[in-house]
């Protein structure tokens, strides 16, 4: 995709500060009354979760949230597991949802800076652990999604073979998010063909697609391909950095529900904020 064709803003690891982009404007009604359709400024962020760090990546995610929400965003999307990465502590690490202390911290956040936040981490549900992307707003929670799709790995020196330390979820339902319909997968979720058939039934308004993946696939084969088959513009996010050795080269990207790229992140291991105003159908009155 060409530079000219990209609406993002860049940082560098560590960075305070963020160039200069085109504002964004809040959502608003735009069309006929019979097809109204909403824009809505999103941010996928791709940074480095430092492993097992939660202090930490709480703060990078309360930072890059404002920058986003500072240069235009509504939505603030971060990868799978952004608060403590691959461990082998998932259960010291884990915690509750809603009511544990850091889901508490981003709905403060998400108050304060008047946004809808997506971010990652490990959850436990009395004695059972999930691989969660959780989803809060200006009025506190939202939304929890749990991977099902877990990944299987012979080589666990990385600690990514899931289904050593956790337990599936039940596969992606839909949700509202500020007046949208939503649904959510993770990472090798998109590797089932059951779970993309399960979220083409649900018939959403937009994907939201969290990964944290090493080696990124073809962004309109792979991603563009699954947001063609479920009919819905698709959001995906990857971290970057290093995870356990691992070296994860980011790659955020917005997908048209016709499979196109319509913005993507560098996957040069750079931190990024990739902005882009998507626009959605909104749920009616009714429907």
């Amino acid at each position: 995709m060409q530079e000219s064709r990209r609406d993002f803003v860049r940082t560098l690891a560590g960075a305070g500060a963020i160039a200069a982009t085109v504002p964004l404007r809040s959502p608003r009604w735009k069309a006929s009354p019979l097809d109204r359709m909403m824009t809505i400024p999103v941010a996928l962020v791709q940074f480095n979760t430092v492993p097992e760090q939660i202090g930490r990546n709480l703060q990078e995610i309360e930072r890059l949230s404002a920058q986003a929400v500072d240069r235009g965003a509504r939505w603030v999307m971060f990868h799978e597991n952004s608060l403590c990465d691959y461990t082998p502590r998932v259960k010291e690490l884990s915690e509750s949802v809603p009511n544990g202390s850091s889901v508490r911290r981003v709905e403060q956040l998400a108050r304060r800076l008047r946004c809808f936040i997506s971010f990652g981490l490990s959850e436990v549900d009395r004695d059972r652990y999930y691989i969660t992307q959780v989803f809060v707003g200006p009025t506190g929670f939202i939304y929890r999604y749990r991977k099902t799709w877990l990944w299987r790995q012979t080589d666990d020196r990385r600690y990514r073979n899931e289904w050593v330390r956790y337990d599936p979820g039940t596969g992606p339902e839909l949700f509202l998010i500020d007046g949208v319909k939503a649904t959510c997968f993770i990472c090798a979720d998109g590797d089932s063909d059951r779970c993309v058939e399960r979220a083409a039934a649900l018939r959403p308004n937009v994907v939201f697609f969290p990964n944290n993946r090493e080696s990124f696939p073809p962004g309109e084969w792979y991603f563009g391909g699954r947001a063609k088959t479920i009919g819905a513009p698709m959001l995906v996010t990857n971290r970057v950095g290093a995870s356990w050795g691992a070296d994860c080269t980011g790659g955020c990207g917005v997908y048209s529900a016709d499979g196109k790229a319509l913005a993507e992140a560098n996957r040069d291991f750079e931190e990024e904020i990739l902005l882009h105003s998507l626009v959605l159908s909104p749920v009616r009155a009714g429907s």
